[in-house]
C-alpha cells in the first residue's frame, strides 16, 4: 500500500500525484474569478398579476460590481436609529416636458431619500401643478410635500435657502452648471455645497442588429423606433436621437424604408417646447443636403419628422441632444453584416463616440442569438449569444431596452433611472444619480428591460393604436388596483 503526501492509504497501483504549489494554486484561483460573475443581476419585473399582461419581459437591475445585492439601506439604518445622509427638506425642479417626471422625483425623494419635499413646477408645464397636489393631496395636506411655481428667481431663492437640504433636478447640463457653479471656472469644489442630484439628458442611440427579419417584423420594429421619436414631439431626454446598423445588412434599405413609412404615416405635431425652432433650424444647418421631411400634415403651427439617413461615424452628429423631431441613421462599416462584429462594433461607438449615458435601445432577432432558453437558429448561434451578453454588460448606460422603446425603461418604476454611474461635477454628462428603484435596490448600475421579439395584439407604445384610449384608464385603474377583474378588463379593452 502506498500512502499520499497527505496520510491518505492508496490502492495498489495508484502512485501518489504531487502536491500542487502555492504558485499554481495563485494561478488556478485567479483563473477562476476571472470566469465568477462579475455583478448581481437582480429580477424585479414583472410580478404578481402584472406577470400576466407582460408575459415575456424581464426587467432586471444590475448592482454595481463589488457590492452585494441588498435592498433598502436607508430603511435598515432608521431601524437601527442612524439617520440618512440627506435628511431634511429637498427641493424638487419639475422637469418641463412630462408632469410624470415631476411626480415620480417628488415620490422617490420621499420614498427612497426619505427627505420631506418642495417641488418648483417647470413655467412651460406648470399649469399640472395643481393636479400634481390634488394626486397627492394626503401628503400635501400633512405637510410633507408642498407645490410652488414660478421663473428663476424662484428656484434661484429656493436653491439658496438655507432651510433647502438637498437638490434634485430633471433638465439640461445647462441649469446643472448654474446651480453647481454659478458662473465660476470648473475647478477644485464647486460653489454650492448642497447635494444635487441630476437627470439629464443624452443622445440616446437603438442598435439594429442585422438578422433574418420578415417583412412584418420589420414593420414592427421600425414602429419601435418611430414610437420613440415621436412620444411628445421629441421633448424627451429617452427619445432616439441615433439608429445605428449594420451597412452590409442586406435587409437595411427595406428597415429603412419600413421606418420612412412609419414616420411618413404619423401626424406632424407642434414642437411646442421653448427653442425647439432653434434645434429644428440647426439641424437643417448641420446638414444642408438629404434631411427627409415626414409626417402627414395636421395644420398650422405642426413641424415635420425629419430624417437624415446614410451616415457615417464621421459624418454623424452624435454630440448634440436635439431635443425635438429628428432622427438620423448611421451605418457602421466594416462588420459584413455578422451580428457578432456588428454588436462589438456598436457597443465601442455608443460608449465612446455618443454623447450620453441615460438610455440606449437594442433590437435583435431571437433568431440571432440564444440567450435565456431563446435557442438560435443562424449560424453561429453561440457566438452571437455571447456578443449579445457581451453587449448587454459593456454598455455604458443606465437604462437598456431590449426590443422596446427605451420609454419603458422610465415607466417600469422598479428599474433605476439615471445616467450611467461616473459622471463628475466639472463633466456631469447625463447626470449623477438614479431615480425611480422603487425595490430599494442598493447600489444600481443599470436597469435593464428586455420585451418579447414582438408584442401582440399591438403593444401600447405603437404609434397608430386604436385600442389605446380605452386601454389606458383600464390599464391605470388595474396598477392602482390589481385584481383579476380589473386585469380582465385590460386584456378586453386590448382586443376591442
Amino acid at each position: 500500500m502506498v500512502s499520499s503526501a497527505s496520510g491518505v492509504v492508496l490502492p495498489r497501483g495508484v502512485e501518489p500525484l504531487p502536491a500542487t504549489d502555492q504558485h499554481e494554486l495563485e494561478r488556478v484561483v485567479a483563473s477562476l474569478k476571472a470566469k465568477a460573475p462579475q455583478w448581481w443581476v437582480v429580477d424585479v419585473f414583472p410580478s404578481g398579476l402584472e406577470r400576466l399582461l407582460n408575459a415575456g419581459f424581464r426587467g432586471s437591475v444590475w448592482v454595481t460590481p463589488g457590492q452585494e445585492p441588498t435592498q433598502g439601506a436607508l430603511y435598515a439604518r432608521k431601524a437601527a436609529g442612524v439617520p440618512g445622509p440627506d435628511a431634511g427638506v429637498a427641493l424638487v425642479l419639475g422637469a418641463g416636458n412630462q408632469v410624470s417626471v415631476a411626480a415620480c422625483d417628488i415620490l422617490h425623494k420621499l420614498v427612497v431619500d426619505d427627505q420631506v419635499v418642495v417641488c418648483k413646477m417647470n413655467p412651460v408645464n406648470e399649469y399640472m401643478g395643481p393636479f400634481v397636489a390634488a394626486a397627492l393631496a394626503p401628503l400635501v395636506q400633512a405637510g410633507y410635500v408642498a407645490v410652488v411655481y414660478g421663473g428663476g428667481e424662484v428656484g434661484r431663492a429656493l436653491c439658496t435657502h438655507p432651510d433647502v437640504d438637498s437638490i434634485h433636478l430633471t433638465g439640461a447640463a445647462a441649469t446643472y452648471d448654474a446651480i453647481v457653479w454659478q458662473g465660476k471656472p470648473k475647478v477644485g469644489d464647486p460653489p454650492c455645497t448642497k447635494h444635487v442630484g441630476a437627470e439629464l439628458g443624452c443622445v440616446t442611440p437603438y442598435i439594429i442588429t442585422p438578422g433574418p427579419w420578415t417583412d412584418a417584423e420589420l414593420a414592427y420594429h421600425a414602429d419601435t423606433v418611430a414610437s420613440a421619436l415621436i412620444l411628445n414631439a421629441g421633448h424627451n431626454c429617452l427619445k432616439v436621437e441615433l439608429v445605428v446598423t449594420d451597412a452590409a445588412w442586406e435587409l437595411r434599405p427595406k428597415f429603412l424604408d419600413a421606418l420612412r413609412a412609419k414616420l411618413a404615416a404619423c401626424p406632424r405635431r407642434v414642437a411646442y417646447y421653448p427653442t425647439s425652432d432653434e434645434k429644428f433650424q440647426a439641424f437643417r444647418e448641420r446638414f444642408p443636403e438629404g434631411v427627409e421631411e415626414l409626417g402627414l400634415e395636421s395644420g398650422p403651427g405642426t413641424s415635420p419628422w425629419l430624417f437624415k439617413a446614410g451616415q457615417s461615424v464621421d459624418s454623424v452628429d452624435a454630440q448634440h441632444e436635439n431635443w425635438c423631431g429628428v432622427l438620423q441613421e448611421v451605418a457602421l462599416e466594416g462588420t459584413g453584416g455578422d451580428p457578432a462584429a456588428f454588436l462589438r462594433a456598436a457597443v465601442e461607438f455608443a460608449n465612446e463616440r455618443v454623447w450620453g449615458t441615460l438610455s440606449a435601445g437594442l433590437i435583435i432577432h431571437p433568431a440571432t442569438k440564444a440567450r435565456r432558453g431563446l435557442q438560435g437558429r443562424g449560424d453561429g448561434g453561440a457566438a452571437h449569444s455571447e456578443a449579445f451578453d457581451a453587449a448587454v454588460a459593456e454598455l455604458r448606460y443606465g437604462a437598456i431596452a431590449i426590443n422596446c422603446p427605451t420609454t419603458m425603461c422610465f415607466v417600469n418604476t422598479c428599474l433605476p433611472w439615471g445616467g450611467y454611474p461616473g459622471s463628475t461635477p466639472q463633466d456631469i454628462g447625463s447626470g449623477n444619480c438614479y431615480v425611480h428603484n422603487t425595490k430599494l435596490i442598493d447600489h444600481p448600475q443599470k436597469g435593464v428591460l428586455e420585451a418579447p421579439w414582438t408584442v401582440r395584439p399591438k403593444p401600447f407604445w405603437a404609434t397608430q393604436n386604436p385600442s389605446l384610449e380605452g386601454m389606458a384608464p383600464a390599464a391605470l385603474k388595474f396598477f392602482a388596483y390589481p385584481t383579476v377583474w380589473n386585469m380582465i378588463k385590460v386584456i378586453w379593452k386590448t382586443l376591442v
